[in-house]
């Protein structure tokens, strides 16, 4: 590697929204800036297309021609410097040396934006399933008491004044940052965030500060289990000092990463012990009734959400309402004036003389979750039409053995087709086929038709 010969420290200064500047260096202590002159930054962005004169480029792409090309965007669209993990050479702007560029960037965008979360009560829900459900009945507690409160879901989010249609789960970390700062604005007390596991795996929530974390589940396989243990301390260690973790005690992943960490815990559970533990009574299609026991006292719950991955839901907000003192009256007032949410076994009542649900579930394992749920309740044939995600096929057999000993019927559709060649859609489609209990119809539209006129 040629390193230049001549380095210093450089007064490279951060411009927040509020309070006063900052240097990257009381920020990220470890750095090493590479370059001549003073630098001040009042935005950084990722994407070079997005620099404006004066801005910090946060360089992610790995060695190749893209981050070549993306370099060459940067500096011709005038950025001030470029944050990357890679001394580079022969450039004419500064180079912003760190050991871990993905971290930096979501420290520097909190500082930009004011370190909006130290401004909030910031609570991160994650999990394999049940996060947007968990985060909507969290906010309707909080809602509940008299709080503002901000939402960053799958299903939308609330800054406070407006409703937007999300592009993903959770907010890169520009956005993030903008949006829990206009939450802040807004007058919002609280923020409740749905943490997906792309953002543990990039970093999105670096530099933010929780005061709860909820850990659902995980359904990832043993091969995955040291990267799924590695993204859950990454987020206990956004925790502040005085922060609680919540903990699915029924969850083995759950129980390892208990056992690990020094911050205070609630654990909620319905068969392990459990600090806050759930009892059920009875289950029907569009109503579950439970009790929540809490040290010696139990409260009946009636919801006309059903299944037991909603009472996991429901203990996880319950112990979040604990967490700020909501009373206990006002916590079951809250979970039972939740009907439904979006996608989330949401039932479609049009007359018909059969049951019909629209459920969100991405993966094998939260269909199997929804598909349990439904099948005790059925006496007669449970059909399914599943749209397919255009990256299932590595885990097409899941998907297939799935459908096959769960479902009656299931009616298969491709879903996006993601740019693949025809042909491979067909081969697709015949391997999707190859049972009586299953129908290929490519169209999601008359998949939904020729289902509801088989039931």
């Amino acid at each position: 590697m040629n390193v230049p010969e001549v380095w210093r420290p450089r007064p490279m200064k951060l411009c927040p929204r509020f309070g006063t500047t900052i240097t990257l260096q009381q920020l990220l202590p470890d750095i090493q800036v590479f370059g001549e002159g003073e630098l001040e930054v009042a935005a950084c962005h990722s994407q070079a297309s997005r620099i404006k004169p004066g801005d910090l480029f946060v360089l992610l792409y790995p060695p190749g021609p893209r981050r070549e090309a993306a370099i060459e965007q940067a500096l011709q669209r005038g950025c001030a410097a470029i944050l990357s993990e890679d001394v580079l050479v022969g450039l004419n702007v500064p180079v912003i040396c760190v050991s871990d560029v993905r971290a930096a960037y979501g420290h520097i965008c909190q500082a930009l934006h004011g370190f909006p979360s130290q401004k909030l009560g910031v609570i991160g829900v994650t999990g394999s399933y049940g996060k947007t459900t968990t985060a909507c009945l969290v906010a309707r507690i909080l809602v509940q008491t008299g709080h503002s409160v901000g939402m960053l879901t799958s299903l939308g989010y609330f800054e406070g004044e407006d409703s937007i249609f999300p592009k993903e789960t959770t907010p890169g970390p520009e956005e993030l940052a903008q949006r829990l700062a206009r939450m802040a604005d807004n007058g919002c007390t609280h923020a409740v965030v749905e943490v997906s596991e792309k953002a543990l795996k990039q970093k999105y929530l670096a530099g933010l500060e929780l005061d709860t974390a909820v850990f659902l589940n995980d359904d990832r396989s043993r091969d995955d289990s040291s990267d799924a243990r590695r993204h859950w301390f990454s987020l206990l260690s956004n925790l502040r000092a005085e922060g609680l973790a919540i903990f699915n005690a029924d969850d083995p992943r759950c129980r390892a990463v208990l056992a690990e960490t020094d911050h205070p815990a609630l654990t909620v559970g319905i068969q392990a012990t459990a600090e806050i533990k759930a009892r059920e009574i009875s289950r029907h299609l569009g109503e579950e009734i439970f009790y929540i026991c809490v040290g010696d006292e139990s409260f009946p719950v009636r919801t006309r959400m059903f299944g037991r991955h909603h009472i996991y839901n429901c203990l996880a907000a319950v112990a979040v309402g604990l967490a700020y003192q909501v009373p206990m009256e006002v916590i079951i007032q809250a979970l039972e004036s939740v009907d439904q949410i979006p996608g989330r076994l949401q039932p479609v009542l049009g007359g018909q003389p059969f049951s019909v649900f629209v459920d969100a579930a991405d993966t094998p394992h939260a269909l199997s979750v929804t598909l349990q749920a439904v099948r005790s309740q059925v006496q007669g044939r449970l059909i399914c039409v599943a749209s397919l995600p255009r990256n299932c096929r590595h885990d097409l057999a899941k998907w297939l053995e799935l459908l096959d000993g769960q479902c009656d019927l299931a009616v298969l559709t491709l879903g996006d087709p993601g740019g693949e060649e025809p042909t491979a859609l067909s081969t697709l489609a015949a391997d999707l086929g190859k049972s009586p209990r299953r129908v290929v119809l490519p169209d999601r539209t008359e998949a939904i038709s020729w289902a509801l006129a088989q039931a």
